[in-house]
């Protein structure tokens, strides 16, 4: 193991030098565009039927991306440039020689089907690593995006700007107004800026690019061409305020007892809140929110997580996807990293946020973000059989107003988080940086007294979760980003809530415990052909960023290796084609080094002639042992062989009707008392685009997994009681989507979900004071009755209709129903169905509100 680390180390050295040493070379270095300045009024009506652009130098010199990179493209591109001391326009003509097949299908802001599209990608800080994104379809659908760190994309950056799109005789027209004020650059008498357009021809699947820019680098904004003759334009600072008004009405039961359903309350409320944006400097953006609501926003997935692990959900609220590419660990995202300092969701999501605040950009060629949050609300005990339903203010949530019965009924703890990240330029396209994170509980102090009441009598002091985290992280590539390392090295303290706990794996964590980790990748992630890779993941027992961020476990080393087989540009029949054989093992990071598992796992994906793509993937998990399944002993115990196949496919979605989906089938070898066992899984999406303004989606889940024994309870003479644990789930998930115009929409989302699980047989197992494994063959058969098994029904329903009224002013209306099934009587078995029993009879809340926001540039 320690050979290991030290062998990835002299890589990332050699790598090092190569990075530092090496210039940026490519065919996007030797293109210089010019842009033209506008004389007069440019009206964005998607025409460029304006004297500037007649007279604006004419590119048509694209070439093909995707699926042959560098062939001459089967269409013609004409690219204009314009600029005026406020905005930069950019007009592209996409001729086609079939124009009747052009894909003008539409779908709201930021949510673009795959049709014929322009992208503009602009870098005007020309830093090689960041590339703002505007996109328009042919249907006149608006997104955005930002490229970060070279070679990453998300959708999360938005801003306010101006898209059209028209048609032609022999194609189509799209057309940009980007305002200077979005986009952050130096001053220069003349500037120079990355730059790139990209044309999708949906029927085709085919890509072009302003520059050759070929897929199969590790590497895209370093790649761009230039833009220049942007002659004395000067930042330019802008605030943008965008305050709202919501009303809402809530149906809940008056109950919290979910087999009393009935009667239910009607609870009014209101709030108003503020967001705001401003170009402190021409480096500097702020982005700032007072009482924030994301009514508007989809509910989470519902899932079934029988694991010792914390589910991972994916942001959706605006405030903390947009701008926040900076704050993802390197070379990941937080979904994906083993370790990530900062997860936005432990903000705002328990307790309200009463306000945050973030500033990004650079500050002497180092990128810089600061992200400050304040969560703090009222509550107050509840009689439920006299509710509380008086309108009121509270002092510590001012902007909203409420009944009394919508407080919570026990006390959350007020607290500040701060999150601070920087990362320099090193050599030609690599970076080094670091991040602290920190949430500080305002609460008081949590005693020992204090922990040791009932949850529901603890004051807020023991409720709040504290702690100090830091980070040294790198990103080292070559000239060519084809050889790379890259990692993060991490420290945590713990402070506040209760001054001791558990964790799963027996650990106990006091206050002002620390513990360090990290992660480590080196390899070959660019070019065509083999790639090898290394890696290994640390993370000591007493490391804790769960204030701040999100860490799937503790306590593990788990070393890996890779070797990928990367064809993006095709090889034979194949339009793409990867292969990827990983390798690796999990050890406790005591000083037992308990071994948790070794794995192995195989896949292959080609995409097909017709742009469908199949991939296959098996995996072999042997010699495991769970440390956090007993009861937080730590005692670990021993889990079976598994073995799965799974085959996944994508039809092309250029169709009107296109699937994917996966299916799986696993085998538990035989463990102990327990025989083998067969496990099964899927999901298929289906997609219907019956008209260019309609879109249907169905996805259905199915799951049947054999778990072995579980743990069920301590018994009173200290041996532990386990079950074998047979669950399902069925999710029903619909997605609906009515396009009036892209800036009026009707959505609609709703999931039905149904899950059981059923213990037994039972066993009891015993260790010893030193903690020794159990295997399986040393289970002992035991006579219980199951009090264990479970059964879940519920659905989730949110209709949101979106009117863009103006530029950036936005009108919603929204309904949701949150419905649990009713549960099973007292003393009755848990029914083993995957129907929805009892659902509509259970428990529900239904809310409508009314949403306002207008916004307003300075």
């Amino acid at each position: 193991m320690s050979s290991g680390i030290r062998g990835a180390i002299a890589l990332g050295v050699s790598l090092w030098s190569l990075a530092t040493s090496a210039a940026v070379e490519g065919p996007g270095k030797e293109q210089f565009l010019q842009a033209a300045r506008a004389t007069g009024s440019i009206q964005v009506d998607g025409k460029l039927n304006e004297d500037d652009w007649a007279r604006a130098p004419v590119f048509d010199g694209f070439v093909e991306r995707y699926p042959a990179a560098g062939r001459t493209p089967s269409e013609k591109t004409e690219l204009r440039i314009l600029y005026d001391g406020d905005m930069l326009y950019v007009g592209v003509v996409a001729r086609d020689s079939e124009p009747s097949r052009i894909d003008r299908r539409l779908g709201r802001r930021d949510s673009a089907p795959y049709s014929d599209t322009i992208h503009v990608l602009v870098d005007p800080t020309h830093d090689h690593r960041t590339a703002y994104s505007f996109s328009v379809t042919a249907g006149g659908v608006q997104s955005d995006g930002l490229y970060y760190d070279d070679r990453y994309y998300t959708e999360d950056w938005s801003g306010i700007w101006a898209g059209a799109s028209d048609g032609v005789e022999d194609g189509w027209v799209a057309e940009f107004a980007i305002p200077l004020s979005l986009l952050r650059f130096p001053e220069a008498p003349v500037q120079t800026w990355g730059f790139s357009v990209r044309r999708d021809i949906a029927r085709k699947n085919e890509e072009l690019e302003s520059v050759d820019n070929p897929r199969n680098h590790n590497a895209n904004v370093s790649r761009l061409g230039h833009l220049t003759g942007l002659e004395n334009i000067q930042p330019r600072g802008r605030w943008e305020l965008m305050p709202y008004l919501a009303a809402r009405g809530l149906a809940r039961p008056q109950f919290s007892d979910a087999s009393r359903p009935a009667p239910r309350l009607l609870s009014p409320s209101m709030d108003v809140g503020l967001d705001v944006r401003a170009a402190l400097t021409s480096q500097l953006a702020l982005a700032a929110t007072f009482n924030p609501d994301f009514g508007e926003v989809e509910a989470d997935e519902l899932l079934l997580n029988l694991s010792t692990f914390e589910a991972y959900f994916p942001e959706r609220r605006p405030f903390f996807t947009q701008g926040m590419e900076l704050f993802q660990p390197v070379g990941m995202d937080v979904g994906g990293a083993p370790l990530a300092l900062f997860y936005s969701r432990r903000i705002g999501l328990d307790t309200p946020l009463l306000g945050a605040a973030k500033v990004t950009g650079s500050v002497g060629g180092v990128q810089v973000g600061v992200l400050d949050a304040l969560v703090t609300g009222p509550w107050q005990a509840r009689d439920e059989a006299s509710p509380d339903r008086n309108l009121r203010f509270d002092w510590r949530r001012p902007l909203h107003l409420g009944a009394g019965l919508e407080l919570p009924d026990e006390p959350s703890a007020t607290t500040h988080y701060l999150v601070a990240v920087a990362r320099g330029k090193v050599g030609a396209g690599s970076r080094v940086g670091g991040a602290v994170a920190m949430a500080n509980p305002l609460s008081g102090t949590c005693t020992a007294e204090d922990a040791a009441l009932e949850d529901s009598q603890q004051p807020a002091s023991c409720r709040g979760r504290g702690g100090l985290a830091g980070a040294l992280d790198f990103d080292l590539k070559t000239a060519d980003s084809t050889w790379g390392v890259y990692g993060m090295m991490v420290a945590s303290r713990v402070d506040g809530g209760p001054p001791e706990r558990v964790l799963a794996d027996g650990t106990r964590l006091q206050t002002g415990d620390s513990g360090v980790g990290g992660y480590l990748r080196a390899g070959r992630f660019g070019g065509e052909g083999l790639r090898p890779e290394v890696g290994v993941d640390v993370a000591t027992p007493k490391l804790s960023l769960v204030a701040t961020g999100f860490q799937r476990s503790q306590n593990e080393v788990a070393p890996r290796a890779s070797l990928r087989y990367a064809r993006p540009n095709g090889l034979g029949p194949f339009k793409a084609l990867f292969a990827n054989a990983h390798a690796g093992g999990k050890w406790t990071a005591d000083d037992r080094s308990e071994h948790r598992v070794t794995w192995f796992n195989l896949y292959a994906s080609a995409t097909l002639p017709s742009f469908d793509t199949l991939s296959v993937e098996t995996g072999l998990d042997l010699n495991g042992y769970d440390v956090r399944e007993l009861a937080k002993t730590g005692i670990p115990l021993e889990r079976p062989d598994r073995m799965f196949v799974s085959l996944s496919g994508e039809t092309n979605p250029n169709r009107k009707v296109s699937v994917e989906g996966y299916v799986a089938l696993g085998h538990r070898f035989q463990g102990g008392p327990s025989a083998p066992a067969w496990d099964w899984g899927g999901e298929v999406t289906l997609s219907a685009r019956p008209h260019p303004s309609l879109q249907t989606e169905l996805s259905v889940g199915n799951d049947k997994t054999d778990h072995g024994p579980r743990y069920v309870e301590t018994l009173d003479d200290g041996r532990f009681l386990l079950g074998s644990l047979d669950s399902r789930f069925l999710s029903l998930t619909l997605r609906q989507q009515w396009v009036l115009t892209p800036r009026l929409t009707l959505q609609g989302y709703a999931q039905l979900f149904t899950a059981h699980g059923t213990y037994g047989p039972f066993f009891t197992a015993t260790s010893d004071a030193r903690r020794s494994r159990i295997r399986l063959d040393s289970l002992t058969a035991v006579a219980h009755d199951d009090d264990s098994s479970f059964y879940d029904t519920a659905l989730n329903v949110n209709v949101v209709a979106r009117w863009e009224y103006q530029l950036g002013s936005t009108l919603f209306l929204i309904y949701s129903r949150s419905q649990q099934g009713l549960p099973e009587p007292e003393g009755e078995r848990p029914s083993a169905t995957l129907r929805p029993r009892q659902l509509l009879a259970g428990p529900a809340n239904d809310a409508v509100m009314l949403k306002w926001s207008y916004y307003w540039g300075v």
